[in-house]
């Protein structure tokens, strides 16, 4: 296959694929439809050909502005197939730094998903000097369309449709079908393929440019670690505007071949899962821990004896392995017990899961190693990586002939790493970004002498698998001077089995706190069956039978770790974090200083002389309501 680019990359595949199922999505309450890789090569090229026709240049920048879908894809590679540099926009992002992103990014054109975007993107327009045209992917009408045209009294060919688009190009590709196909051929590796603005933890987003060169370097590393058939199929839900699912996803996709399903929405990735039976999907840890939590209540809630079984069957399938992971040979016993495992349990689990399931791929944020060994006793490959959109998503993945859970993994092939004085993961290779788009003074602190500094805190055993142990600026200090990382506390903690999401606090303070949010079906079965009298659930969150059970189960979960690391206080929020509170990013990652700023008056009254375990009730309130 041909990989000079991204783009000539995706017309080698449609040739040699081209029969082969290419996509699935769709449209409404309608059955999944399927494309060939011919025929959405052919709607590629037509978007590209329409693209050319309106006025897009190479070099030119384009914005994509919606969830994730095969129209996504389609205006990505239409935009880099013409030489263009598309820019992702996620579609929860504020007011603020959409006209920042679109102005910084000097973006052309945007492609918008459906009609409510298209009004937020149009109510700015005025702030939006350089932007000439906006493609609405799915109108809901043509008289919608008109609607919005008046309204906002739009130019004629300032908004029009993706099937206006495709029906331009189709006239253009008609006549010369070589014009996007020559500009595809002239993209140098080293020239622009997408900016990617970090959704980031805190502060303003900083462009991240990858070409074409730092894109492709990934892609080769990942068929050598993670190779993929043509009959695999791969189901898409994850937002495309982050770099995990846009390169481990789309463009690995695209390179390896396959069929991709795009889900409606990762609130139906569950029921699409069942429709489509994937064989690989990535996920983050919340969705990996959401489908865990679900099996397990399911086991929980088994008979004496079944249970019994079930857990018999989990620690072979642990111990096997295990043996996988230290590359040794299961002694005869161990496989005998294993195939009886197999046959009277772990098949029937993996069913319920997804009957075609072998490759789940986590990033985005620590896993929790637990959830990972579950995953891999029932003999689902379960690999975490790490990387972030400066690496051009991952740079370091485990191996499936050896798994070291709660590793990363060792870096891919053409990356190396070293962990500096202070502990920081340093990375240098191929797939590293060159510095921020328009950004010198952020570029100034990324970079030491060559190495690109991660900001995460991490150790490299003997095998050059690396441990992710904390960010850098997350790291607590607190007023005796002992430095504290949060994430391995909160990960302890999360081995409870009612609790969500755990946020640890105590920056400059004596001791620990901690917010946390539980699973609210979990909570109330629990509380429940210890026959605990409660009305509602946040009548629950606010007793003591749950409080004085969580105090000594977070007790005991903690006994290993230093005095100063055990939270000596907690409160419980009936509401979990959200994207839309902007306490967590569009990954699910958890933007810590909002959530400090947001629960300030909580976290201050854990720290009040005498204070209870659990605040009065008045506290539960949030600033962010």
């Amino acid at each position: 296959m041909q990989t000079r680019n991204l783009a000539t990359t995706f017309f080698s595949r449609v040739a040699e694929t081209s029969g082969y199922p290419a996509v699935q999505f769709k449209t409404g309450k309608s059955p999944y439809q399927t494309l060939t890789w011919e025929e959405f090569g052919r709607l590629v090229r037509e978007a590209a050909c329409g693209l050319a026709e309106l006025g897009l240049a190479p070099g030119a920048k384009v914005a994509i502005f919606s969830q994730t879908a095969h129209l996504w894809v389609a205006g990505d590679l239409a935009s880099i197939c013409n030489g263009a540099a598309s820019v992702p926009i996620y579609p929860t992002s504020s007011h603020s730094d959409i006209v920042f992103i679109l102005n910084n990014s000097e973006a052309r054109f945007v492609f918008v998903q459906n009609d409510k975007l298209a009004k937020k993107i149009l109510a700015m327009k005025d702030e939006l000097p350089q932007v000439e045209r906006l493609i609405l992917m799915y109108p809901s009408s043509e008289k919608t369309m008109a609607a919005l045209i008046s309204e906002f009294k739009l130019p004629p060919g300032y908004l029009l449709s993706f099937d206006q688009l495709q029906n331009i190009g189709a006239q253009v590709f008609h006549k010369n079908n070589a014009i996007v196909e020559s500009r595809a051929q002239a993209i140098e590796p080293e020239e622009l393929a997408t900016i990617i603005y970090t959704s980031g933890t805190t502060g303003t987003p900083k462009g991240v440019p990858l070409t074409h060169h730092n894109i492709l370097s990934v892609l080769n590393d990942l068929k050598v670690v993670l190779p993929l058939r043509h009959d695999d199929v791969y189901l898409s839900y994850l937002p495309m505007s982050h770099v995990f699912e846009r390169v481990c996803g789309e463009f690995y996709w695209i390179h390896s071949g396959g069929c991709c399903a795009f889900a409606e929405g990762i609130e139906t990735m569950a029921k699409n899962m069942a429709e489509v039976k994937p064989s690989m999907i990535l996920v983050v840890p919340r969705v990996l821990d959401r489908i865990y939590t679900k099996v397990r209540n399911g086991i929980e809630g088994a008979s004496g004896r079944a249970r019994k079984l079930i857990e018999w069957s989990l620690a072979i399938g642990r111990e096997i392995a295990r043996h996988q992971a230290e590359g040794k040979t299961p002694r005869p016993g161990l496989l005998m017990k294993h195939w009886l495992a197999e046959k009277l349990v772990l098949r029937k689990l993996r069913e319920r899961i997804g009957p075609n399931l072998r490759l789940v791929v986590s990033g985005g944020a620590p896993a929790t190693p637990k959830v990972i060994e579950f995953f891999a006793s029932l003999g689902i490959t379960t690999l975490e990586g790490y990387g972030l959109t400066e690496t051009a998503a991952p740079a370091c993945v485990n191996l499936m002939e050896k798994n070291k859970i709660g590793t990363v993994g060792p870096t891919l092939p053409s990356v190396q790493a070293k962990i500096s004085a202070d502990g920081e993961i340093l990375l240098k290779g191929p797939s590293i970004f060159k510095g921020y788009f328009h950004n010198p003074e952020a570029n100034q602190e990324a970079f030491e002498d060559g190495w690109f500094k991660t900001g995460d805190i991490g150790t490299m055993d003997g095998d050059g698998y690396i441990a992710i142990t904390d960010r850098k600026k997350d790291i607590i200090v607190n007023s005796a001077g002992k430095n504290v990382a949060p994430q391995r506390v909160e990960a302890v903690i999360k081995t409870i089995p009612l609790i969500n999401q755990a946020v640890v606090f105590g920056d400059k303070r004596k001791c620990l706190v901690a917010l946390l949010t539980l699973d609210e079906q979990v909570t109330v079965e629990f509380a429940r069956e210890q026959g605990w009298h409660f009305e509602s659930f946040v009548d629950l969150s606010r007793s003591q039978d749950l409080n004085q059970y969580l105090k000594k189960e977070i007790s005991a979960r903690t006994v290993s770790l230093a005095d100063y690391e055990q939270v000596k206080r907690f409160s419980i929020l009936t509401d979990e974090l959200s994207v839309e509170a902007g306490e967590l990013t569009a990954t699910l990652k958890i933007k810590c200083n909002v959530v400090a700023r947001n629960y300030k008056d909580l976290i201050d009254s854990m720290y009040e002389e005498n204070a209870p375990v659990v605040p009065p009730s008045q506290t539960y309130a949030s600033s962010r309501n």
